[in-house]
Formats: C-alpha cells, structure tokens, sequence
C-alpha cells in the first residue's frame, strides 16, 4: 500500500509538525527536527519512532538477503524452458492483477495461450494490454530477440459471484474452445464485510468455492477431452482457522469475516481432494497450494490506522513475497513435468506439503461436494 507524500501546512507548533512527519505527510526527514520536537511528542512516540527506525534497518537487511536467495529459488523452482507450454490453453481466473496476473505473463512467456477469466472487463483489457507491450519489450530486448514464442492472451468476462454469469462463460468456452489444457482457479476475495453473491451466497464462500466448484464442473468435459490436463487451486495457509460448519454454511447465525475467509479455503482443500478422488483414471489431475503472504490488492477489504500504515508498507516490502513470486508454486503446478500425473495434493513453494487432519476428512470433503453441488443447481 504505498502512501503518498504531500507538503503539510505551515507549523503551528512542534507537536503538530513532527506528528505529520511521523505519519509521512510531510516532506522533511525525522533527522531535520528539532529536538525539542521528539520531546514534545512524549516516551510513547520516542518508542516508537526507536522501533520503527529498527524495524527499517532489519527490514532492509531482510529484504537484501531474500531477495538474493529468492531470484535462484524463483528461476530453479517455477522458471521453465521457452515453449514449454505451447499449444497449450490456460484459463485463470482473476488474471488482471496480482497472482493471476503474474501467473499469466509467466506462462504466456512459456508459450501458452492464456485466458483471462475476469469480472471487469475493462481492467482485464487494460492489464491485457500492459502484459502484451511487457513481452514485446522482453522479446526485443532478450538475448536473442524475436526467439522464445511467447503465447497470446484472451480476455474474457467472468463473474465469480454470479451463477448466472459462470454458465454463460462456460456455455462460451465450450462453444469457442476447441481444448482446455490448465485450468487455474485463482481468484478470490479476502475478509470483506458480510455481503452476499447474486445468488444469496456469503461473498467468501460463494465466490472463493461455490463460483468455482460450478466453472469447473461444468468445463470437466473439455479438460478430460483435452487430458493429459491440470487443475490448479489457489487456496491459503489460514485454511488451518476455518471450519466447515454445515448447519451454517451461508454465515446467516453469525459472521466473521476471517473465518469466513479461512472456511473457503479450507472448502478448496476438500474439493480439491474429492474431485482428484472422482477424476482417478482420466489424466486430468487436479492439485491445490498456498501462495504464502504476498502483496496484493486482496486486502483491500483491511483497515490498516493512518499512523501504522508507514510501518505496516516497510514490513510488507520487507517481509512478504511479490506477485511474481509468489505465483512460482501456481506456475510450476501447471507447467512443470516434474508434477505429471500428481493429484489431489497440497504445495507451497513447489514442494508437497503436509495437511492437517480436517482437510483430508474424506466424509466431510464428499458432504461438502454434495451440498455445493446443490447450492449450485447442479442437482435439483
């Protein structure tokens, strides 16, 4: 979240300047004031400013250090070969911003043509756009200009919290798409205020699992008519904080909104499951992962004070992955030989992680599956 800087007004005292500094409104670094001014501001503020000042110092060190680590990581892990996926078609959902977005640019340098799954058109278009003069720009300046095949991109209208819209998308793709090699459901909204889909759906759940569990039942046919194919799920290491309670899956008796939050990822663990479970023996596997704390405009949703914003931008630049980076496991997951024919597992940072009990409860994952399918309409 960055902050923008702007001059303050005239100092009419001290204690008045030297807060606007501290809240970086002001232009004037801490070390041009006064003395007297961090006096004036009492033993709390001074405790603070001391450690805000280290958390800089160790946030800078941290960031230097993982950022060195990190780029091999990146390159070995999720990086593959130009034209890898050529010839192959991804849909991701939410691909004009953040993990989709990164994960879109990645595979489409790999070769892929790449389906931008989004609610608002016009941003997809726009963010379409910049991703297209970003690898014009990467092919004319690369090492051997005009070589690597980059793949396309298509941007079409999908909105998670309207049933209604997912079968008309589907109803297009099925029309339009002769195959279907990756299907990544990546979008997502984070800890909103209680608010419900068109359907009458708890935002979170509807649009993180119910949205979802439509868009891929109802294109199923086309990934197995396309297998070998993949199914990605974007799912979150908060799954642990949720519980899925069956009396109340709509949060109508009582809403909170990170664990409501948590709930739907853990409802993407369990399908993830139940549907590898159902696809054994049709070369379509289907895997989940947690991307880790990345910086996106999820938590948009997250009132952050005015005066913790500063150091809450620090930690974040310092402590939590990029979009880049954090989208390596959700490429790799699609492209990477190394997870041919693996299903029904969880990853983070490329590599098969462990479940908690709750999330591999094979009778609630296949209850789960049988409501959704109801709540959906997929049976009457």
């Amino acid at each position: 979240m960055p902050h923008a800087h702007r001059q303050g007004p005239t100092r009419r005292a001290p204690e008045f300047s030297a807060y606007r500094c501290l809240l970086g409104s002001g232009k004037a670094a801490a070390s041009e004031l006064p003395w007297r001014d961090w006096w004036a501001l009492g033993p709390t503020m001074a405790v603070a400013t001391a450690a805000a000042v280290l958390a800089a110092l160790g946030g800078a060190l941290w960031l230097a250090a993982r950022r060195f680590a990190g780029s091999g990581v990146q390159r070995l892990r999720g990086g593959g070969y130009p034209g890898l996926m050529h010839g192959k078609t991804v849909l991701i959902t939410g691909a004009n911003s953040g993990l989709g977005r990164a994960t879109a640019a990645e595979l489409v340098r790999l070769g892929a043509r790449v389906i931008m799954g989004c609610r608002d058109r016009a941003r997809a278009e726009e963010a379409a756009g910049q991703l297209r003069r970003e690898l014009r720009q990467d092919a004319e300046c690369g090492p051997e200009p005009g070589v690597g095949g980059a793949g396309e991109l298509i941007v079409r209208e999908l909105d998670l919290a309207s049933l209604r819209s997912v079968r008309a998308f589907c109803q297009e793709m099925l029309q339009e798409e002769p195959r279907l090699d990756v299907l990544i459901n990546n979008a997502g909204i984070f800890q909103c205020p209680y608010m419900k889909t068109e359907d009458g759906f708890e935002m979170q759940f509807g649009v993180n699992h119910l949205g979802h569990f439509l868009l891929t039942n109802l294109l199923l046919g086309l990934l197995k008519s396309s297998a070998p194919s993949r199914i990605v799920v974007v799912s979150s290491k908060l799954y642990k904080y949720g519980d899925i309670n069956f009396d109340d899956l709509n949060s109508e008796q009582s809403y909170n909104k990170s664990f409501c939050y948590s709930r739907s990822k853990l409802a993407n663990i369990l399908f993830t499951r139940e549907l590898a479970r159902r696809l054994e023996g049709t070369n379509v596997t289907v895997n989940v992962l947690h991307p880790g704390i990345v910086r996106t405009n999820l938590g948009r949703h997250i009132h952050i004070p005015l005066l913790v914003r500063p150091l809450f931008n620090l930690v974040s630049w310092a402590f939590f992955k990029t979009p880049v980076e954090g989208a390596q496991t959700s490429i790799y997951l699609a492209s990477s030989p190394e997870v041919e024919g693996v299903s029904g597992r969880y990853f983070g940072d490329c590599k098969e992680e462990e479940l908690l009990p709750k999330a591999v409860d094979e009778s609630v994952a296949r209850k789960l599956w049988d409501i959704s399918e109801v709540m959906v309409g997929l049976l009457k």
